[in-house]
């Protein structure tokens, strides 16, 4: 074990700025009674941890401040996996790998509670400040499907798959507010990806999805097969006025939105923000007075809690595994994987995801 810790945190106002904070390592007598110590092994970096950058700044979900940073400095939670290296818990063992939502460091202490077999949550009085979901950690010698060799695709699509899962439960839900057509923009993420893909297995030739992308990107979604069309953003103006068409915003780009609505008017029954890989594109969550539907902020937390009321957590997990095993299997021919090991290449490999400077085909892992 390394004797001392460290945690990478993001500049507030511009998450491509970072300093690295040192922290002592602590000892068994230096955990309270209750905390565990977690070693964190490898964590996956997409544009869905940078959408939760945004979202926190924004304060739509406090993503920010459930591993708090000194002042004018953030801690990005990502997913991934860690090992628990120090127990003061009686139900809890050293030596167990957990999976979940951690920070961008070598070390995290947490405050187990609701144990079972499955996992726990952590319940640091910080963490109450996003839904539940985000809590919950799952022990990997339980977990149904779990092998280590999956670990780096699991890591890179099953909460970006989760979201795409939930994005189609939602339409399914409300009818696709009767309309015949879904206009996704920034296609090359990986959530739109999983949309894209379940949209084309399960509604093919009833409902007609449109995937838009950049100029680059457009070769490699066009290869995904996820879609029925795809644009460039330039070519939003050539979509047809005609059937209602929901929107669903992964790119976070007002103006792309304002497009689109401009375009199709008053033909849109539903328009959601999903996310914001375009970073630089506005606030996150920016609306104006656009014709058809007003842009309303989507969210996942909300589609989890209705099913889990309707069918119960466990229900909804084995749905959301099976349709997540299905597209990884398709999926590993799309993506390759990178690695960035300690804090300055973790740094620069931020930067270049910042930049644009990494293409939609790289999975990005980074090893604290």
């Amino acid at each position: 074990m390394n004797d001392s810790a460290y945690t990478l945190s993001l500049d507030i106002d511009d998450f491509r700025q970072s300093r690295v904070q040192n922290h002592p390592e602590p000892t068994n007598d230096a955990l309270l009674d209750g905390e565990i110590r977690v070693r964190i092994d490898k964590i996956a970096m997409t544009a869905n941890s940078i959408s939760y950058g945004f979202a926190g700044k924004s304060g739509l979900i406090r993503y920010l401040d459930i591993y708090p940073a000194s002042d004018g400095f953030a801690n990005l939670p990502c997913w991934g996996y860690g090992d628990i290296v120090q127990s003061n818990h009686p139900d809890i063992t050293a030596g167990d790998r957990i999976y979940g939502f951690l920070p961008i460091a070598s070390h995290v202490t947490m405050v187990p509670g609701d144990i079972s077999n499955g996992g726990f949550t952590d319940t640091r009085a910080c963490r109450a400040v996003v839904p539940p979901f985000y809590n919950e950690y799952a022990f990997t010698k339980t977990e149904p499907g779990y092998a280590a060799e999956f670990e780096e695709a699991i890591m890179l699509f099953r909460p970006l798959f989760g979201t795409s899962f939930l994005m189609q439960s939602y339409c399914e839900d409300h009818d696709f507010y009767g309309a015949k057509r879904i206009v996704v923009t920034s296609a090359s993420a990986k959530t739109a990806m999983g949309f894209g893909y379940l949209m084309r297995k399960h509604f093919s030739g009833k409902i007609q999805t449109i995937g838009l992308t950049s100029p680059k990107n457009k070769a490699f979604v066009e290869g995904l097969d996820c879609y029925d069309n795809v644009l460039t953003y330039d070519e939003a103006s050539l979509i047809p006025v005609g059937p209602d068409t929901l929107i669903f915003d992964v790119a976070g780009n007002a103006d792309v939105v304002a497009a689109l609505h401009t375009r199709l008017g008053d033909t849109i029954p539903y328009s959601g923000a999903v996310g914001k890989t375009h970073w630089n594109a506005g606030a996150f969550g920016a609306s104006r007075d656009l014709p058809g539907a007003q842009p309303v902020f989507w969210s996942a937390p909300d589609q989890i809690a209705v099913l889990r009321e309707r069918i119960g957590s466990g229900a909804m997990m084995r749905q959301m595994g099976s349709a997540m095993m299905d597209f990884m299997m398709a999926a590993s021919g799309w993506i390759r994987l990178s690695e960035s090991h300690g804090p300055e290449a973790m740094a620069a490999k931020i930067r270049d995801m910042l930049d644009g400077n990494v293409g939609a085909e790289e999975g990005i892992i980074l090893r604290p």
